[in-house]
């Protein structure tokens, strides 16, 4: 994927979890900045609206919005994705659609219409966790089902504003939040993007990466043998056999280094078991690789995990993904579990998809590695 295009199909929260912005309170904001207005609107016009009470279910529709986005965006959730935020834009749409339904019929004004405001702060609220190109799939039935409500509830008894002046005064706000969302997520990724990329490590530099471990074996290995044959003058028969020893089994190590991915020998330095018959480990970028290590460094470094029980298996998916499986046996409280983990997971939640984790007596994480 070219690096202009992960600005229309990324996210602020993919891209950088960590920001204030991407967190699950946003939602929750929002959503009561809605609430707030829309029952200021009711109780200063109640004696307008044709079916009041339909005006507070729908306010009640509006607050739920919130809570729903903030459950579903909190750090060990799954990555925010379509068929939440289907979830979210349908109830505030049911609610769009209550508070026309109590509209119809009324004395009040278009212009003080409480529901496009509050599902263009509802469509807001999903921004952090959506790309460009999600919230323009977003934006155009929450546009037309705004436009349909305003035209059923204002345009037959409207006397002053033509039918379509009603409809876009009924469908500004959400206009004003689909464009205003687009262009904060453009920029948002855009820039984060250019600060956290980096040059990633080219196939050649890995392949002249030699394990130093296996080198290491090899010097204590040949290194007494040339000097004694230089200390002697001469290379006997005993010499020769040696030598075609020494060789037999500096190639066997090597081949067996070559032989494992990156991740099996960094599992077994840190006493880790993997399962990846198919080296599917390979195929991960550097950013990726980066991520992983430092969530596996600290399981490793961390007296309270046993590093001999933690699992980590990858397997080829039909789509050509990879799932990726890990669990932890960690005898810690969960509190003190998220802070020590928290750091690495967010960092591993920017390059990989579906991350998420479930608690119990072993601690499991499961994500999977998008197809080359």
């Amino acid at each position: 994927m070219s690096s202009v295009s992960e600005d229309y199909t990324r996210s602020p929260q993919e891209i950088d979890p960590l920001s204030w912005f991407t967190g699950p309170r946003l939602p929750i904001v929002l959503s009561v900045v809605a609430a707030a207005q829309a029952a200021a609107s009711i109780v200063a016009h109640w004696s307008e609206w044709s079916i009041p009470v339909l005006q507070v279910v729908a306010a009640i529709l509006v607050l739920s919005c919130g809570l729903i986005t903030s459950t579903a965006t909190g750090p060990t959730r799954p990555r925010f994705g379509p068929r939440r935020a289907a979830l979210v834009l349908g109830i505030v749409g049911l609610a769009v659609i209550l508070s026309a339904l109590g509209t119809a019929g009324g004395r009040l004004d278009v212009e003080q219409w409480w529901a496009p405001i509050a599902a263009a702060l509802t469509f807001a609220s999903l921004a952090p966790y959506s790309s460009v190109r999600q919230l323009g799939a977003y934006a155009a039935p929450m546009l037309g089902l705004v436009a349909a409500s305003a035209a059923f509830a204002f345009v037959p008894t409207e006397q002053f504003w033509r039918p379509l002046g009603t409809i876009l005064i009924g469908t500004g706000p959400m206009i004003v939040a689909t464009i205003a969302s687009m262009v904060f997520v453009h920029s948002a990724v855009h820039s984060m993007r250019l600060a956290m990329e980096r040059p990633e490590q080219t196939a050649d530099d890995t392949t002249a990466a030699a394990d130093p471990d296996t080198l290491a074996r090899a010097s204590a290995r040949v290194a007494p043998f040339l000097e004694q044959v230089a200390r002697a003058g001469v290379v006997t028969e005993a010499d020769r056999g040696l030598a075609a020893y020494l060789a037999r089994r500096l190639r066997s190590d090597l081949v067996a280094a070559a032989d494992q991915s990156w991740l099996e020998q960094f599992a077994a330095e840190a006493g880790l078991v993997v399962a990846d018959p198919s080296h599917l480990a390979d195929d991960m970028n550097e950013a990726q690789r980066s991520a992983l290590r430092g969530l596996l460094g600290v399981v490793g470094e961390s007296p309270v995990v046993e590093r001999d029980s933690t699992l980590i298996e990858l397997r080829a998916q039909h789509d050509g993904s990879t799932a990726v499986a890990l669990s932890i046996d960690m005898d810690l409280p969960e509190g003190r579990r998220l802070t020590l983990l928290a750091p690495y997971y967010l960092t591993l939640q920017t390059t990989v998809e579906n991350l998420s984790w479930e608690e119990g007596s072993r601690l499991r994480l499961r994500f999977q590695l998008p197809p080359n």
